[in-house]
């Protein structure tokens, strides 16, 4: 039953699709690991993040194709919403890295842990 129901047509694209989009999301992982020198553990957590964001992006990006504006404002949603669970995963020095090559400045204030700012 498995092996015919690989063969339709419908069913091989979505396989295909979804191996796509797992590729995706290991490459940008990886990609990430090199560029902000991630450890195992920290490439294990974000993995399934960026398959979140990625499956998010493509379904705003069909969800929203004739409204550049609203698609413009659940992509920026989006990417809020995967830092905030990076800054849960990844160290302040990583998480700096990561604004900045995203193209965001450092707006945030440091956190010195004196409280005197």
């Amino acid at each position: 039953m498995a092996d015919r129901l690989s063969e339709h047509p419908a069913v091989k694209s979505n396989l295909a699709r979804k191996s796509s989009a797992e590729e995706a999301a290991v490459a940008e992982t990886r990609e990430m690991t090199k560029r902000l020198q991630l450890n195992e553990g920290q490439f294990l957590k974000l993995l399934p993040l960026n398959r979140t964001k990625l499956a998010g992006l493509h379904s705003i990006d069909q969800q929203y194709k004739a409204d550049e504006a609203t698609r413009a404002a659940k992509t920026a949603e989006l990417e809020a919403q995967f830092e905030q669970e990076c800054s849960r995963i990844l160290t302040p020095s990583q998480l700096s890295q990561l604004q900045q090559q995203n193209g965001q400045p450092n707006n945030a204030p440091a956190n010195t842990g004196n409280g005197l700012g």
